[in-house]
């Protein structure tokens, strides 16, 4: 007997180490996955052809031209439900303007990724082996190469994925081949397949998803001149990590000025669902909110609801995670623009440039006290702007470092047949851990610094 209790503690401990060391091989469903965002500006470029802006006015339009580039690939992006009958998105736009990557890894043995976070998409695509146009000489992690990964397993045409698969098609082998047409060179094309995605938490953990959705492609294009492996698509589509992974998710932006702040970050699984509620509608995948006025201060801005409602093609309000800036409605725009000339024109210098809205001094100086822009959504909830989301403060360079422009700027600037239409950027949303429920189809406001989140505790 004293034998047979001796095997089984020795079996127990066996069993107990081989459970502990090899987790990272067992493909779960985590019921919360925290991961860091990576600010574009702390990655080091690997391109050499990649042009740093030198001068104020190079600066300033560069920063305008990566936010007029994601608004470009939003409205691409969302373009099937205007009656296109080809589905166009530029991934170039999308990797020259959007503001944060997510590291992960994919498969058996684990390869790691480098990808754009996208709330404007719905489909996780990676660039596979063989690869007909890859950005290998600029990537930073080798290409996936799915005949090496134990767990890759590629979708037949029967999967209930194939039918969302963007100009989804069944190969000679039953297997479901995908291809997302771009505006300009070769489209994504590969093959819809599962595989397990491995992600790291802020506190070090190592996270293992179950076998999920995602495009392996073959052939992506020539404009891939970048370190990104791919893009990480998040919309409301069932192709959507946002859903194959969980029925909540969220992501926390703070100091957008600071690139080497540590803890802006995204939660996958189902996520804390914390702040102030309002409804969202989730026609074709893209998050639509329902914005009902602006305030400046205590000042309601004469702005009617219509003018934020979805109504028909190139209309609404989303709230986006990639541009930088707010591109407002027309006639929403030329309200708060003259409340805010109304205010610091009196006591500023404009900088004159372009048609962009600049003042000469800084931002934590000349706006001690300046009014909080306030967005007004359904349900009660808000997006409070302090002076530091309103306005963007140049470089600190000493060239051109007293330089402040607004972030916030018209549709109008992409065409008079989006002056309906308006994208709330990242700007707007410093300091607030946005929170998506999508199966009650509500988004949560919670102003927070992202530090205070727990998934940077030690202990958790």
């Amino acid at each position: 007997m004293e034998s047979f209790f001796k095997t089984s503690l020795v079996l127990i401990i066996i069993v107990s180490y081989f459970s502990y060391y090899f987790t990272v091989t067992e493909s779960v469903k985590p019921s919360r996955m925290a991961m860091k965002l990576i600010h574009r500006e702390s990655v080091a470029r690997r391109n050499p052809n990649a042009r740093v802006p030198v001068t104020l006015e190079e600066h300033i339009e560069h920063l305008t031209y990566t936010s007029s580039a994601r608004f470009k690939y939003l409205l691409n992006s969302i373009g099937k439900e205007l009656g296109s009958s080809d589905f166009q998105i530029d991934v170039h736009q999308a990797i020259q303007s959007s503001m944060f990557y997510v590291n992960f890894s994919v498969g058996q043995p684990p390869v790691p990724q480098f990808t754009i976070m996208d709330t404007g998409s719905s489909l996780l695509w990676i660039q596979c082996l063989p690869c007909k146009y890859c950005s290998s000489d600029h990537m930073i992690h080798p290409v996936f190469n799915p005949a090496l990964s134990s767990t890759f397993a590629q979708c037949s045409c029967n999967d209930r994925f194939c039918r969302y698969a963007p100009h989804g098609s069944c190969g000679t082998s039953n297997e479901c081949l995908y291809d997302q047409v771009y505006i300009s060179g070769a489209g994504s094309k590969g093959v819809l397949a599962k595989e397990q995605l491995i992600f790291t938490t802020p506190n070090g953990n190592t996270v293992v998803t179950q076998p999920v959705a995602f495009g392996c492609g073959h052939e992506n294009g020539e404009q891939l001149e970048s370190e990104i492996t791919g893009i990480l698509g998040l919309g409301a589509k069932p192709t959507s990590l946002a859903l194959q992974l969980g029925s909540k998710f969220s992501y926390c932006i703070g100091d957008l000025a600071n690139k080497n702040y540590g803890y802006n970050q995204l939660v996958l699984g189902d996520a804390d669902i914390l702040g102030d509620p309002t409804p969202i509608d989730t026609d074709n995948g893209v998050y639509y909110m329902t914005l009902e006025g602006i305030s400046v201060g205590e000042k309601q801005l004469s702005i009617e609801p219509v003018v934020f409602r979805k109504r028909g093609p190139r209309t609404g309000v989303i709230l986006d995670s990639g541009t930088l800036y707010t591109w407002l409605a027309d006639i929403a725009y030329r309200e708060l623009y003259n409340e805010i000339k109304s205010i610091l024109e009196p006591r500023l210098e404009r900088f004159w440039f372009r048609d962009l809205v600049c003042y000469q001094g800084r931002v934590s100086e000349e706006l001690i006290g300046f009014p909080v822009v306030t967005f007004h959504f359904a349900g009660g909830a808000e997006l409070a702007m302090e002076a530091a989301s309103m306005f963007y403060q140049m470089s600190e360079s000493d060239a051109y470092h007293n330089v402040f422009c607004m972030s916030v700027r018209p549709t109008t600037e992409h065409g008079g047949e989006y002056k309906d239409f308006t994208a709330i950027g990242l700007m707007a949303q410093q300091y607030y851990n946005i929170g998506y429920d999508l199966i009650e189809k509500k988004v949560y406001l919670q102003r927070i610094d992202c530090v205070l989140l727990d998934d940077y505790s030690p202990s958790n």
